[in-house]
C-alpha cells in the first residue's frame, strides 16, 4: 500500500531546495531530510527541508523575466532541466500564503497539515564525559576503517614476501592501495571534526556522500600545509642551529598550543581562514581558559603516543597494531577538537 502522507520519504526520493545564504540551488537524497549539509557553492552548513513540498514552499523560486517565462533553465548542482515556470506565480514565502508575517505563515501551513522543518536536538552524553570520549570511535564504519588500517598494510607486506618475480608491480600495486585508504582515513578524521562540531558523540557510522580524489587529497593538503605553518619554524631553528635550547622549546611549544586551532579551522570553514594569524588569536582569546584545557588533554593524549611509538621498534606485526592505536587516539582527539567548537561557537563567532 502506497504511503502518501505529506512526510514520507521514500529511499530513492529527492528533495530539491536553495541555500539560504548564497542562493545556490542543491538537490540531495530524502535520506539527508533535517540534517545539515555543506553548500557546494559558499561552504556554509545548511538544514535541509523534511519534504520536497516544504522545500517549494520556504524556498524562492529563480527569478523570472518579466514579460514571458524563459525558454529554459539553467542547470543546477545535480539536478537537471526543469520547465520554465510563468510569470505570475508566486517568488517567495509571503507571497504563497498572502502574508509576510512568519507567524501566519506557520499557520496557514499548519492548516495545510505541514510545518516548519526544524533541525533535531544534539544528542547528549550517557556515561562521564572522560569515559565518554574514549568511546567515541566505535561506531561500526569508524571501528572497520581501524581493522582497515591494521589488516591492509599486513596484507601487502605478506603478498610482496609472496609475489617473487613480479614484486616490483606488486609493490607500487599495493601501496597506492594502502595510500588511498590512509588518505581516505584522514578525511573520515575530517568529517568526525565537523559533525563533532555539529554535537555528534559518536564517528560516523554511514557516510552517505562519498568524496572524490580531489576533495580527499585537498582536505590532506590543506592539513598538511597547516602542521607546516606552526612547526616549519621550529624544523628551521634546528636545522640551522642544530641545537635543543629554550628557542627551540618555545617555538615547538609555540606551534602545538596554535596547531589545534588552525586545524579546527580549516577544517570546519574548509579554507586556509585558520591560518590567518589576526583570525587565530582572535578566535584563542575569545576561549582562552576553555581552549588550554583543551591543549592540555592533547598533551595526555601525545603522552600515550609516545608510549606507542616504541612498538615501533619491537617488530613489524606490533608496528601495525600501534598504527590502529593511533588512529583511535586520533579519532577522539578530532571528537575533542569539534566538541570545543560546539560548545563555544558563539563565542569564536565565526557566522558559520
Amino acid at each position: 500500500m502506497q504511503d502518501n502522507r505529506p512526510d514520507a520519504k521514500p529511499a530513492d526520493s529527492f528533495i530539491r531546495f536553495a541555500c539560504t545564504f548564497c542562493g545556490q540551488k542543491i538537490r540531495v537524497t530524502a535520506a539527508h531530510a533535517g540534517k545539515k549539509v555543506k553548500c557546494p557553492k559558499c561552504k556554509n552548513a545548511i538544514v535541509v527541508p523534511e519534504t520536497q513540498i516544504i522545500a517549494d514552499l520556504l524556498t524562492p523560486n529563480p527569478a523570472v523575466d518579466t514579460g514571458e517565462a524563459k525558454e529554459k533553465s539553467p542547470l543546477t548542482f545535480l539536478d537537471t532541466p526543469q520547465k520554465a515556470r510563468p510569470a505570475t506565480e508566486p517568488t517567495d514565502t509571503a507571497e504563497r500564503y498572502g502574508d509576510s508575517d512568519p507567524a501566519l505563515q506557520d499557520q496557514n501551513m499548519l492548516l495545510l497539515g505541514y510545518r516548519r522543518s526544524e533541525p533535531k536536538p544534539p544528542p547528549e552524553r550517557k556515561l562521564f564525559w572522560v569515559i565518554d570520549i574514549f568511546l567515541y570511535p566505535t561506531s561500526p564504519l569508524s571501528l572497520a576503517l581501524i581493522a582497515l588500517c591494521l589488516t591492509v598494510p599486513l596484507i601487502v607486506r605478506i603478498l610482496l614476501l609472496a609475489s617473487g618475480p613480479f614484486i616490483l608491480i606488486t609493490f607500487w600495486f599495493g601501496w597506492i592501495i594502502v595510500i588511498m585508504l590512509y588518505v581516505y582515513a584522514f578525511w573520515y578524521f575530517s568529517t568526525s571534526i565537523r559533525q563533532s562540531a555539529e554535537g555528534q558523540l559518536r564517528a560516523p557510522s554511514a557516510v552517505t556522500d562519498v568524496p572524490g580524489l580531489r576533495e580527499m587529497f585537498g582536505q590532506l593538503f590543506r592539513a598538511i600545509v597547516c602542521l607546516l605553518f606552526f612547526f616549519l619554524p621550529m624544523i628551521v631553528y634546528y636545522r640551522r642551529t642544530q641545537t635543543i635550547d629554550t628557542v627551540f622549546w618555545l617555538l615547538f611549544g609555540l606551534g602545538v598550543f596554535l596547531f589545534p586551532m588552525g586545524l579546527l579551522a580549516i577544517i570546519v570553514l574548509d579554507s586556509f581562514t585558520g591560518l590567518n594569524p589576526i583570525f587565530l588569536i582572535g578566535s584563542i582569546s575569545s576561549a582562552f581558559l576553555p581552549y588550554c584545557c583543551l591543549v592540555a588533554i592533547y598533551f595526555g593524549l601525545g603522552w600515550l603516543l609516545v608510549r606507542i611509538g616504541p612498538l615501533w621498534k619491537e617488530s613489524r606485526e606490533l608496528a601495525y597494531i600501534s598504527i590502529a592505536g593511533i588512529f583511535y587516539l586520533l579519532l577522539v582527539a578530532g571528537h575533542l577538537l569539534g566538541r570545543f567548537f560546539f560548545r563555544y561557537q558563539e563565542k569564536l563567532n565565526w557566522n558559520l
